[in-house]
């Protein structure tokens, strides 16, 4: 994580708090995920400490206190994302899809190797000296953006793909907005297409269909075998 002010800190606190509400949720199904949300309220804990120690200008940058913080941070967050992973892996797991326990293994790959390599950087600028820092933090910061857009995207598929089963044919709450409305019920008729012939395919090879999971196989285009 690179600071841009003392105030940007307490962000890490409000997005801490969001993944505090999303845990306590998902725990019920995995307990990866309770694990992951004792570890986002320690995780929270220290950012906040960092937080207001640094806006009240009690915390001096390159201080004994502020890189004992700044890594406790650091390892707070890998075990958060750890425990994060591990619970997409085993729950796409559960639900038998294919692709997404493949990419949150990869993730978590990335993630073991981003996180000491950083940490090792962060203790070693000051030996370095300003050159090396200023090339490990731009590599680093590039690594980090490509991990964060990595995770994003393995969460949206979970989340287009993973539901309770009494949700599939539970009715759409309708939106104030009718674009939204319009918007959703082609979206519905695209899954439940895919997910009906889904289930024929099932049905014709003698395996029941699975009510847990939704997706939505791409069309192949002409030419292409």
């Amino acid at each position: 994580m690179f600071s841009v002010s003392n105030v940007y800190f307490f962000a890490d606190v409000i997005g801490g708090v969001v993944m505090l509400l999303a845990f306590s949720k998902l725990g019920w199904y995995q307990k990866n995920f309770l694990r992951a949300l004792w570890t986002d309220v320690v995780y929270m804990l220290l950012c906040l400490t960092r937080a207001v120690l640094s806006f009240f200008g009690m915390l001096e940058s390159g201080s004994l206190w502020a890189n004992v913080l700044s890594v406790a941070v650091m390892l707070a967050s890998l075990l958060l994302h750890v425990f994060l992973l591990a619970g997409i892996y085993h729950l796409a797991n559960q639900v038998e899809l294919e692709k997404e326990p493949k990419r949150a293994r990869r993730n978590l790959i990335l993630i073991l190797t981003y996180y000491p390599v950083y940490i090792i950087a962060f203790l070693t600028a000051q030996i370095f000296g300003e050159t090396f820092s200023h090339i490990a933090s731009i590599i680093l910061l590039i690594y980090g953006a490509a991990v964060i857009v990595l995770n994003a995207l393995l969460i949206h598929s979970c989340y287009c793909r993973i539901c309770e089963s009494d949700t599939l044919t539970a009715p759409r709450k309708p939106s104030r907005f009718a674009w939204l409305d319009r918007w959703n019920e082609k979206a519905d008729s695209l899954l439940e297409g895919a997910y009906g012939r889904r289930a024929a395919g099932a049905k014709t090879d003698g395996e029941p269909a699975e009510p847990g999971r939704q997706r939505v196989k791409r069309k192949k285009k002409k030419g292409r075998k």
